[in-house]
């Protein structure tokens, strides 16, 4: 029974270290919302993300396929590019999706910086699943790889699903105040997917071109100044209409 119990134990630990990440980004993010939000409805859109990432996997298999991953794995480039294009499309939407489905018909959904809050909340409840499957078998391998890969997973895919979905967020709050409110959306999900194409993209080539990591570093913190100055920018905006997109 103590054996069982030290494994449980340690399976915990392993499991709680690949949810760390995500849930400090997310304490983070949520300092920048003036009217904090019903925790359980931002536990619904943490689950529903981590739900997301599933079905997320499930299309990717199904629509990308088995060969293009091989030639992704291969390294590939043109074909790369072309994957990860696919793979994002798929990631951005199912996040949105999550939001669509379970959050946006609800009567706190009120403010349009919400939907920044709300989609950046599933973003990072993708990410954690994915660091349970990236991690977590690393983990009960080896400790300190385990803690390196989820502390490159930290600055680097946890922040990218964040901001990528802070970007949906801000377009989806533009549509409270546009009849063409479709478009809005479209827009934001596009954006996402070319900027998290490119991430992707960059990590397979860094080793290739000159300052590659650089290129990387920019392109985040970029994307990042670009979600605080859309979150300064719906602050105090007011409240609107549903969103029926």
């Amino acid at each position: 029974m103590t054996a069982i119990a030290a494994l449980v134990g340690i399976n915990t630990g392993y499991l709680a270290l690949a949810f760390l990440p995500p849930i400090i980004w997310l304490l983070f993010y949520l300092r920048e919302d003036a009217h904090p939000e019903p925790k359980l409805l931002l536990l619904l859109s943490f689950v529903g993300g981590m739900i997301s990432a599933i079905v997320a996997v499930a299309a990717e298999i199904l629509f990308v396929g088995k060969e293009a991953m091989i030639a992704l794995q291969a390294g590939n480039d043109r074909t790369a590019l072309v994957v990860f294009l696919a793979i994002a499309l798929i990631e951005e939407y199912a996040k949105y999706a999550a939001i669509k489905f379970l959050v946006m018909r609800r009567k706190e959904f009120d403010e349009p910086v919400d939907a920044m809050i709300y989609m950046m909340t599933a973003a990072l409840g993708f990410a954690a699943l994915e660091n349970v499957l990236f991690t977590f078998p690393l983990f009960r391998e080896n400790l300190f790889l385990g803690l390196e890969v989820a502390t490159n997973r930290f600055l680097g895919a946890n922040l990218l699903h964040a901001l990528s979905s802070g970007i949906v967020g801000f377009f989806l709050a533009r549509a409270f105040f546009s009849p063409h409110r479709h478009y809005f959306v479209g827009i934001g999900i596009i954006v996402a997917t070319v900027l998290h194409a490119l991430f992707n993209y960059l990590i397979l080539i860094r080793e290739a071109i000159p300052q590659g990591t650089f290129y990387i570093i920019l392109l985040l913190s970029t994307m990042a100044v670009m979600v605080l100055i859309d979150f300064e920018r719906l602050k105090g905006k007011p409240q609107s209409p549903k969103i029926g997109v």
